[in-house]
């Protein structure tokens, strides 16, 4: 009879105690700071040539770019040593010095919620519209403060037409001429997109659309959704950034993870948690660039030699 009578009460508290923890880890993203501990200093990382963000600091933190609203998406340009965003609301492309001062703004004709941007080459970009689930390529000339897309090439992914939490953002990886898209969760995913930047539009399309699978299983817990990507050519490495579990995670052309960076409030320098990282970059030097809604700027860099 005692057991009877006190094994319900144990199993009551037992539930609400995980529920307790549960709820806890959830809020505070415990998870989160756990794979940052385990990828920067218990993980041993073989790959000298990588980005070792555990060494990173802050070297502009949170500066806020007043002319700008609900940025989302990021991109460098290495022909013009600058960065480029896009504004999801005004339909605007962004184009601004690694310091963070504005150098022009253009208005985009033919979009309607722009989630990302990626530097192709020469004057040629790729944006990513989150509503209507398309990737646009573009011809972004130097000195343009219009573009009209209306009737640039275009391809739909066809991606949870009726949602709001579709691809977030796109980097292209000129190692194998390939654009990366990563889907924001419910669930989360990195595709591959091939054969349609720079396709002849005079021959048969031979697009290419696949979920890359050797990801799958490295960002199934450790990030509770994907907010941007960018692939870095000289290592060949991704660098993942997840909003929610404010982190960025390194991994290489297998999915494995290499090394972390936490967007948390004392880590790195930071003053304060970075609100909604929504885009990421890398430059020549490996510093890391952080765009975050609605108007924040962030840099990372290397301890100097």
């Amino acid at each position: 009879m005692k057991i009877t009578f006190k094994l319900p009460k144990i199993l009551s508290w037992t539930i609400i105690l995980l529920s307790v923890l549960a709820a806890l880890i959830y809020y505070f993203r415990l998870e989160a700071l756990a794979w940052y501990a385990w990828h920067n200093y218990y993980h041993t990382n073989t790959d000298d040539n990588g980005f070792h963000m555990r060494h990173y600091q802050v070297a502009i933190d949170g500066l806020p770019l007043e002319a700008l609203e609900n940025a989302s998406g990021l991109t460098f340009n290495d022909k013009r040593n600058t960065l480029f965003t896009v504004l999801n609301k005004e339909s605007k492309i962004i184009e601004f010095d690694l310091q963070g001062n504005i150098i022009r703004e253009v208005a985009v004709v033919g979009a309607e919620d722009m989630e990302g941007i990626t530097y192709v080459e020469g004057n040629r970009y790729v944006i990513a519209d989150e509503r209507d689930n398309r990737l646009v390529e573009i011809e972004l000339e130097d000195d343009a403060t219009v573009i009209d897309i209306t009737n640039a090439p275009k391809i739909n992914l066809g991606i949870n037409a009726a949602g709001n939490k579709n691809f977030e953002g796109v980097s292209w990886d000129d190692v194998n001429n390939r654009l990366l898209v990563v889907k924001e969760r419910d669930p989360k995913y990195i595709m591959s997109v091939t054969g349609f930047f720079n396709a002849d539009l005079s021959k048969p399309l031979n697009i290419q659309i696949k979920k890359i699978e050797a990801f799958d299983k490295a960002i199934k817990w450790a990030m509770r959704d994907l907010s941007s990507v960018t692939f870095h050519s000289e290592t060949g490495h991704l660098l993942l950034l997840s909003d929610e579990s404010r982190l960025i995670k390194e991994y290489d052309e297998d999915g494995k993870a290499l090394s972390a960076l936490a967007l948390w409030k004392g880590f790195h320098g930071l003053k304060a948690h970075v609100p909604q990282a929504e885009g990421i970059a890398v430059g020549p030097d490996k510093s890391i660039y952080i765009m975050s809604e609605p108007n924040l700027f962030y840099v990372f860099k290397q301890p100097k030699q």
